[in-house]
Parts: C-alpha cells; structure tokens; sequence
C-alpha cells in the first residue's frame, strides 16, 4: 500500500470517530432525557398513591368509629351501606387520575427532547 493510501486513512479515522463520538453523544444525552422523564412521572404516580391510600386509611378508620357507634343492624347497615359507596366512588376517581398519569407518563416517552429535523428540510 503506498504511503499516501495510508496517510489518507489516517485522516479518514479521527473524522469517523469524532461522527461516531458525536453520534453516542447524542444518545446518551437522549437517553438520559427519557429516564428524567420516566422518573419524574414514577415520582408523580407514587405521590398519588401515597396520598389516595392516606386519604382512605382515614376514611376507613373514621367509618369503623362510626360503625363501633351503631346501635342497631339496621344502623350498621346503613353505615356500611354509606361507606361502600363513597369507597366505590373514591376508587373510581382514583382510577381515572391514575389513568391520565400513565397516558402523560406514555405520550411523554414518545416525545423527543430534541425535536429531530424532518429529511429534506
């Protein structure tokens, strides 16, 4: 191989491996977006579910005292009767909030932190 070949190839690697750093640069870089974003959106739900299970820790205790206090079944009933449908209805919300977190938590994964030029623009 004469001497220019091997010169010229020796030019051509440090352009390959600056493209090639660059390049891991940049998926590093996206990565690291996309985890920040994954963990701010675990953190989110996690702090929903803290707070709905505190939220209906309290009314749980709160209907066992009104239970304790029920002087007859019909009473008791009544009570009970009261306690599952707020539980039902509380549920329900819960569900839909958790809900519409996972779908921002998803629609944010499939965003780029930096927008990508379109080809050909």
């Amino acid at each position: 191989m004469p001497d220019d070949a091997k010169t010229a190839r020796r030019r051509e690697a440090p352009a390959q491996i600056r493209d090639w750093a660059a390049t891991g640069a940049s998926l590093l870089e996206g990565n690291q977006h996309a985890f920040a974003r994954w963990l701010q959106g675990m953190f989110a739900l996690s702090q929903e579910i803290t707070q709905f299970t505190q939220g209906r820790l309290q009314e749980d205790m709160a209907a066992w005292s009104a239970l304790a206090t029920c002087r007859s079944p019909e009473e008791a009933m009544d009570c009970q009767r009261r306690f599952a449908a707020k539980a039902t209805e509380q549920y329900a919300e819960e569900i839909g909030k958790l809900s519409q977190l996972m779908v921002s938590m998803a629609a944010e994964g499939f965003t780029p932190a930096h927008p990508q030029p379109h080809a050909g623009t």
